[in-house]
C-alpha cells in the first residue's frame, strides 16, 4: 500500500506541491487505466477548500480521517481515561509521547485539573492532519481546550533526550500489535499500516524516569504489560486498559 497527496480543486494545487516536498510523498495523478488497477488499499491525504484528511481508497463515500477536535469536544467522552487521571493536582502538566490523531490528548485536556499538555508525533503525514486539525478547529469549547496544546514532529525518546523538562503526567498509547486489523478501528488501523516503526523501546522506563506524579500507558486488555513492568494499578474496559504507575 501507498500513501499519496490528493486534491480536489485546481486552486490547490500549488498548495498540494509544498505538502509534497514537506512530506516526501506523491501527487496522485488518476490513471487513464484507473479501472485495471485497485487503490482499496492506498491511502490518499486529501486538500480540499476547508481542511485536509485522510482516506483510504478513491471511493469519495469513504468517511474521512482527520483530528476532529470539534465532534470530540461536543460528542465524545473516554470515562476510563478520566477515571485514570484521578489523584492529580490542580495545574498539572502532561506529555502525551504517542499523539496520533490527538484524540487521547484532547481527552486528557477536558480535565480541568490539566493546565498544559505537549504532544509528540514523529510521523509527519499525522503530524501535519494534527496541525491542520488545530488550525481548523472552529467551536468555542474546542479552542479553549486546545489552548492548552502545544505540538511537536519529534522522535518520542529524543524529545525526552533534549528536553529536560519534566512533567506530572505522561502519557503513552502504543500501538495494538497483534489485534485483528478487522476488528481495528480506521485512524488505529491507519497508523498501523502507515506508521515507519510501531514501538519505541525502553520508552516506559525512560518515562517512568521522568514523571513526576504518573505514566499512563493505554493497552489493549489481553495485552501483556509494556516492558514487562509491572504496574501500580490498572482500570480496565471492554477492550482498553490503562495501567498507571505512580512514580512519586
Amino acid at each position: 500500500m501507498s500513501l499519496y497527496i490528493k486534491y480536489q480543486d485546481n486552486s490547490l494545487k500549488k498548495k498540494a506541491g509544498e505538502l509534497s516536498e514537506l512530506l516526501h510523498l506523491k501527487i496522485f495523478a488518476e490513471p487513464e487505466n484507473i479501472k485495471e488497477r485497485n487503490f482499496s488499499e492506498d491511502y490518499f491525504l486529501v486538500l480540499n477548500s476547508e481542511n485536509m484528511f485522510l482516506q483510504k481508497g478513491l471511493n469519495r463515500n469513504t468517511n474521512p480521517i482527520f483530528s476532529d477536535f470539534d465532534n470530540w469536544a461536543a460528542n465524545y467522552e473516554d470515562k476510563l481515561l478520566q477515571k485514570s487521571l484521578r489523584g492529580l493536582p490542580n495545574n498539572f502538566s502532561c506529555i502525551d509521547l504517542t499523539a496520533g490523531f490527538g484524540k487521547d490528548a484532547f481527552e486528557i485536556a477536558k480535565s480541568r485539573k490539566c493546565k498544559s499538555i505537549h504532544l509528540i508525533e514523529k510521523e509527519k503525514w499525522v503530524f501535519s492532519l494534527l496541525e491542520d486539525g488545530l488550525k481548523n478547529s472552529g467551536t468555542k469549547e474546542a479552542k479553549e481546550l486546545l489552548l492548552k496544546f502545544q505540538i511537536f514532529n519529534e522522535d518520542n525518546l529524543q524529545f525526552l533526550e533534549t528536553n529536560k523538562k519534566k512533567y506530572d503526567l505522561i502519557f503513552i498509547d502504543p500501538m495494538f500489535t497483534g489485534v485483528q486489523k478487522s476488528k481495528a478501528k480506521r485512524h488505529m488501523q491507519a497508523l498501523r499500516d502507515l506508521s515507519s516503526s510501531i514501538n519505541d523501546e525502553n520508552l516506559l522506563k525512560r518515562s517512568l524516569e521522568r514523571a513526576n506524579l504518573k505514566v499512563i500507558v493505554k493497552r489493549h486488555k489481553n495485552m501483556a504489560f509494556l516492558e514487562e513492568v509491572l504496574p501500580s494499578r490498572s482500570i480496565e474496559g471492554k477492550v482498553v486498559r490503562y495501567d498507571i504507575y505512580n512514580t512519586n
